[in-house]
C-alpha cells in the first residue's frame, strides 16, 4: 500500500451514501409499484398493435422497468435510430443475453427502460414514434 498514490475514493463513497438515502427517502417498494405500473402501461399500449412482439413476462405479472420489443418491419437498431429523432431514447441489441436472442431467433430486440422520473406520457410518446417509424418501413 505505500506505493498507492493518491486519495481514497471518498467522493464516491459520500455519493453513494447520498444515493441510498435518496433512494430509501422514495421507498424501494413505491419506486418497484412504479416501475411495475409504467411496464405494464406499456405492454397494454403495445397490445394495441399486431407487429410488436414482447419478450418476458406477459401483461398482468410483476415485471421491473424494462419491456424488450420487436417491431416487425423494423430492425432494432433502425428503431432506435428513429425514435432518437423524437427524443425518445431506447437500447437496442442483444443486451448482453446473446444465446436468448439465438434461441429466439431473433437478431436484436430494442429495449425501453423505465424508472421513478418517467411517465405514462412518454410511453405515448413512445408509442407515436414507434406508429411513424412504422410508416418509414411500410
Amino acid at each position: 500500500w505505500k506505493f498507492e498514490a493518491g486519495t481514497p475514493r471518498i467522493a464516491q463513497g459520500i455519493a453513494l451514501a447520498e444515493a441510498v438515502e435518496y433512494l430509501e427517502a422514495i421507498g424501494m417498494d413505491r419506486i418497484a409499484r412504479h416501475e411495475n405500473e409504467l411496464a405494464q402501461y406499456a405492454l397494454d399500449r403495445f397490445e394495441e398493435f399486431e407487429d410488436i412482439e414482447t419478450y418476458g413476462p406477459p401483461a398482468g405479472e410483476d415485471r421491473g422497468g424494462l419491456v424488450s420489443f420487436n417491431l416487425d418491419s423494423v430492425h432494432a437498431h433502425d428503431l432506435a435510430s428513429i425514435l432518437n429523432d423524437y427524443a425518445v431514447a431506447i437500447r437496442a441489441g442483444d443486451h448482453c443475453t446473446q444465446p436468448l436472442h439465438d434461441k429466439l431467433g431473433v437478431a436484436a430486440t430494442a429495449r425501453a427502460s423505465f424508472y421513478i422520473y418517467n411517465t405514462t406520457e412518454e410511453i405515448d410518446v413512445l408509442i407515436e414514434a414507434m406508429n411513424d417509424a412504422r410508416e418509414l418501413f411500410a
